[in-house]
């Protein structure tokens, strides 16, 4: 795999938000040794995004190359599966078309993932950019992207970044793929609001002994447009990305306890859900019998919903124990299989061990 950068970008309708997305990548300090592209995904849109950008680009002082591709399948997942089949080179930014990378993100970037073989998804810092004040209230949901990840740089915690900024390393990627690995999340389709491929991507990286990283070096500004600043907007994505909790408990149990057992799995299912549980009636009781601002009751009655819509999830307990299943078979295909995973520090059983 050649050493290099492909930023990529994958837009719905995103005529709108590019130009600001697509300037700051113009502006980036990129050496003349250093290999980068861009690539823009057309995820199906119906505006002029493809056109614009194009012509958008063409007006910057660049020595960058901006490639166009469409993808018809609707799907933020289908779109970056499409966009890493073109990647070029291996690492792979994961720029959506609402980030604005600092100056020198590719540079850094590529210093790190270079001095660090075993980082299979690296994660930056977003600052959030809103197109209108925010109301009071949006500040205690904490729904999108942005904010420190970790205390400190290097192997997050809990095995898991956002997807707005991060990198990808594409040979770790490839091997995911060429042993099973399908995601069973499509992100966000169109103007619904579905999530979760990112740390499910995640968890798949650790399965195969990669690290998670976090460094906060990676500055970027996370704009947040005024539609998303809604209760009605909060509440859709809330319903919807709830789905994928089906997807990812099931990852996290077993990177947790390392346990292919699914009496272990029930049991850390059912401590999972007494947690939610005690969460919940924490947040009750607080809401009964302490005094809160208007903007604070609505945080709290949001959150209240997003735990609720977690509890339900619960109910889908055959499907959460068929995707245990599957995710055990995927830990077993990568462990028998002789992988050629670009050298990572860790072995296999560290790596696990590890989250």
């Amino acid at each position: 795999m050649k050493a290099g950068i492909t930023i990529l970008i994958c837009t719905y309708n995103g005529a709108a938000r590019l130009p600001a997305t697509l300037q700051h990548i113009a502006q980036q300090h990129v050496p003349a040794s250093l290999p980068c592209e861009v690539i823009l995904v057309d995820n199906a849109s119906a505006d002029n995004t493809a056109q614009l950008a194009q012509s958008g680009w063409e007006k910057y002082d660049t020595s960058l190359e901006l490639t166009i591709i469409t993808e018809p399948r609707p799907g933020l997942t289908y779109a970056r599966e499409t966009g890493f089949a073109h990647a070029a080179y291996e690492y792979i930014i994961l720029c959506d078309d609402d980030n604005w990378l600092g100056p020198s993100y590719i540079e850094t970037v590529f210093s790190i993932m270079e001095q660090h073989p075993a980082i299979g998804l690296l994660g930056g810092r977003g600052e959030f950019i809103y197109e209108t004040p925010p109301p009071e209230w949006i500040t205690i949901l904490n729904l999108y992207a942005g904010g420190a990840q970790a205390t400190e740089n290097g192997q997050v915690a809990d095995g898991v970044v956002y997807g707005a900024g991060a990198t990808l390393r594409k040979s770790a990627y490839e091997a995911l793929v060429r042993n099973g690995f399908i995601s069973a999340l499509t992100d966000r389709v169109g103007y619904q609001l579905s999530s979760g491929g990112d740390y499910e991507l995640c968890y798949a990286l650790a399965l195969a002994g990669y690290s998670i990283w976090y460094d906060e070096r990676l500055y970027f500004q996370h704009f947040i447009t005024s539609n998303r600043l809604t209760q009605a907007y909060c509440l859709t994505y809330i319903e919807e990305s709830s789905r994928c909790f089906s997807v990812l408990e099931p990852y996290k149990i077993l990177l947790k306890t390392g346990s292919t057992s699914r009496k272990v799995f029930r049991r850390e299912l059912i401590k999972s859900f007494g947690y939610h549980v005690k969460k919940t009636a924490s947040l009750l009781f607080k809401n009964a019998f302490s005094k809160k601002s208007p903007a604070e009751r609505i945080g709290y009655q949001l959150k209240l919903t997003l735990l609720k819509r977690r509890l339900r999830s619960y109910r889908q307990y055959s499907i959460m124990e068929d995707n245990f299943s599957k995710a055990v078979s995927l830990r077993a295909t990568l462990r028998q299989a002789s992988l050629d995973l670009a050298g990572p520090q860790d072995s296999l059983e560290e790596g696990v061990k590890a989250v």
